[in-house]
């Protein structure tokens, strides 16, 4: 328990990372081949392999004959095809090619079933599935098929309608896998799900990996299932019997992630890593097999089993230098278990090598190092020449020194000094008759370039353009002659399409094949001339296709190239996925850019206005409040004065009277007098106002 507790932990710590980004495992899917081989379809096992790749306008499917590696038949959709699998037509007697079917699993959710022998999809199978078709299997006359969404569909193929439908649930399913007698499928997404087909009712679970399950096969007599997933350097092997356990039966470990698997019917076991290797285990999943037992040499240390033998291709030229091996398979040809099929090179052209594993104990060897020559990306060399190819190497010369000698430096220079000065004097001379001297001729050779014109100085300093004939001089004399630099002084004209077409037109047909092949060169050396190298390449297959048809070896070629294209392909779905990941970071930037802006714009314009108020609140006066019926007149001075005698209060009334008559100094008599004469008028006043109240009151009455 202890053992199993430190695996979990560091398989699970391992992918934890990884899968937290799908950058990872998008990159392993288009790393991985989505193929299949025909085994037990035609009466010739492990006879074809069809293999799908990305095209311009869609996939393509290719069927490749495994003994020779030649292409059978293409077919070529503009869907996406996400699996495939071999198959016979319902009622076919014998296992013949004219019976033969390939069933593509496309991602619009139907199903077409290819023939090879008549290059053509037979039937379209549609109308079950909604999501893409990520797996699909033949079992006798009727086919299974699975989508992303976990719904598991039984065709009948001959009519081709759905039979049966079964929902698993079971979200982002990527793996199938039907048993022998079609009733039982096993369904994987991250975790592998067994199922009865008949009862539509999950038999058992095991939640074993981290990432998306992309392999899952039979082994012991379907007592035992083997699973790989993206991203994981670990092949799980599951007890699938009744009474089984959620635990794997064994671990097997390798030093990279695994892109493919292969079981054997002994219970041998091959797994290729994306490094390369091929890890080999024997009769590792075998029934009722102890995960203590260390049978058949097999080392399990504290993360899984390591692997019995490991085969490694080098290269014959440099020995550091490692070729991978794409695929690997068990061979279904005769009884033995030992021979192993391993497909390597590349998806334009792949190597099949059948070798074997088993020494002479019949246990695996431990390590077996293959030493091959690597497959060149470039024009394949071959031993048959064509016609143009030795008509060019007739009229090539090969450059010698056997004539030269060996001078004396100074009277060489005296001499050069002397024909230096003849030469001057021939210039003159050819120019007082009106002959153009060499300045005059290179000057010619400007495309359309006026020298006089001062506009055209920096083109002038630069260097002049030549013409399309005379770049085709310059082309053919450096292909004569293998000259780079003046190859490189003629690409360096690509950006002129005049001219690259004019002067590819005036090439001459012997030069044409070697043109390209030095334009492959260039272009697998460095990718990122292709803007440069790409014009050239076009025009030269579009203007002499008709002579390049008629080499009957140009296929094989051109599989440099195309091996080029088909990787740059591979990339430009994950460039684009980036670009608008980038695209939408870069809007999200700019859109926080003009917001700031606009923020402080507003702000300055906010502190440079004045400050005005936006409300004004004013109280009222009590004059203002009053009517006119209630405002009264001015109390006269002598009634003031007259009301604070009555009352009594003389002395702060007095004092403020005083202050307000503004003298300050009086004589005595005047005042008295003033006095007097005031309260006379007082008087009188007091007599008035008592004589008004009285008629007042007697209207008031009446």
């Amino acid at each position: 328990m202890v053992k199993k507790t430190v695996h979990r932990r560091k398989s699970q710590g391992a992918h934890g990372t990884k899968k937290a980004t799908k950058t990872s495992i998008a990159a392993a899917e288009a790393e991985r081949w989505t193929c299949a081989f025909d085994g037990g379809a035609t009466s010739d096992a492990d006879s074809s392999l069809a293999l799908v790749r990305s095209g311009i306008n869609g996939h393509r499917l290719r069927i490749i004959d495994v003994h020779t590696g030649t292409q059978r038949s293409e077919h070529a959709g503009a869907a996406k095809i996400c699996s495939v699998a071999w198959g016979r037509q319902p009622g076919a007697a014998d296992k013949g090619s004219a019976h033969v079917l390939v069933a593509m699993g496309l991602q619009s959710g139907n199903v077409q079933l290819y023939s090879p022998a008549r290059n053509a999809v037979v039937k379209t199978l549609e109308g079950a599935h909604v999501d893409a078709v990520v797996a699909v299997e033949f079992r006798g006359d009727a086919l299974f098929s699975l989508d992303s969404n976990g719904v598991v569909v039984q065709w009948d193929v001959a009519s081709g309608t759905a039979q049966r439908e079964m929902k698993t649930g079971l979200s982002g399913a990527c793996a199938l896998l039907v048993a022998a007698d079609a009733q039982r499928v096993a369904v994987a997404s991250h975790r592998i799900e067994l199922w009865d087909v008949s009862r539509a009712v999950r038999l058992h679970s095991w939640p074993g990996h981290t990432a998306p399950v992309h392999t899952l096969l039979w082994a012991a007599d379907e007592a035992a299932l083997v699973s790989a997933a993206d991203t994981d350097r670990h092949v799980h092997v599951w007890d699938a019997t009744p009474d089984a356990e959620a635990r794997p039966r064994a671990v097997l470990t390798t030093d990279s992630p695994v892109s493919s698997v292969d079981v054997a019917a002994s219970g041998s076991v091959l797994a290729v890593g994306e490094d390369g290797v091929l890890y080999a285990w024997h009769q590792i999943a075998v029934a009722q097999r102890s995960t203590d037992s260390t049978a058949s040499g097999a080392r399990r240390n504290a993360i899984g089993y390591t692997a019995d033998g490991v085969v490694r291709v080098v290269s014959t030229a440099t020995p550091t230098q490692s070729l991978p091996i794409l695929r690997a398979r068990f061979s279904r040809v005769g009884s033995g278990e030992d021979s192993v099929l391993i497909v390597r090179g590349g998806a334009v052209k792949p190597l099949f090598e059948t070798l074997s594993l088993a020494g002479p104990d019949g246990q695996f060897e431990r390590e077996l190092v293959l030493n091959r020559e690597p497959q060149g990306n470039l024009l394949l060399t071959s031993s048959r020449q064509t016609d143009a190819e030795q008509q060019l190497a007739a009229q090539l010369q090969v450059y010698s020194e056997k004539g030269a000698s060996v001078t004396d430096p100074v009277a060489e220079g005296v001499r050069a000094s002397q024909r230096a000065g003849d030469d001057d004097a021939d210039e003159s001379a050819r120019a007082a008759q009106g002959v153009p001297t060499l300045a005059d001729r290179i000057k010619q050779l400007s495309v359309g370039a006026d020298t006089t014109d001062p506009a055209n100085g920096a083109a002038l300093a630069a260097g002049l353009r030549l013409t399309a004939g005379t770049l085709v001089r310059v082309l053919v004399q450096s292909l004569h002659t293998a000259d780079p630099e003046m190859l490189e002084t003629v690409l360096s004209n690509a950006s002129r399409p005049n001219i690259v077409r004019d002067t590819v037109l005036g090439l001459p047909t012997a030069y044409v094949l070697p043109f390209l092949q030095q334009l492959f060169e260039r272009f697998h050396a460095t990718p990122a001339r292709a803007t440069q190298l790409l014009p050239w390449i076009r025009c030269t297959l579009a203007l002499h296709a008709a002579y390049l048809t008629s080499i009957s070896s140009l296929v094989p070629q051109l599989a440099g190239f195309y091996q080029g294209i088909e990787a740059r392909l591979e990339t430009h779905g994950r460039l684009l996925r980036l670009s608008g990941r980038l695209e939408l970071a870069n809007t999200q930037i700019r859109a926080r850019c003009l917001y700031e802006k606009d923020h402080e714009r507003q702000a300055r314009a906010a502190m440079s206005l004045p400050m005005k108020p936006a409300a004004v609140y004013r109280e009222a006066d009590d004059s203002d409040d009053a009517g006119p019926a209630d405002t009264e007149p001015p109390t006269p001075v002598w009634q003031a004065e007259e009301s604070t005698d009555d009352e009594g209060g003389s002395g702060h009334d007095d004092d403020q009277w005083k202050e307000g008559s503004g003298d300050e100094e009086m004589g005595s008599s005047d005042s008295d007098s003033d006095s007097e004469n005031e309260s006379d008028s007082a008087s009188d006043s007091g007599s008035d106002s008592g004589s008004e109240s009285d008629d007042s009151d007697i209207s008031g009455l009446e």
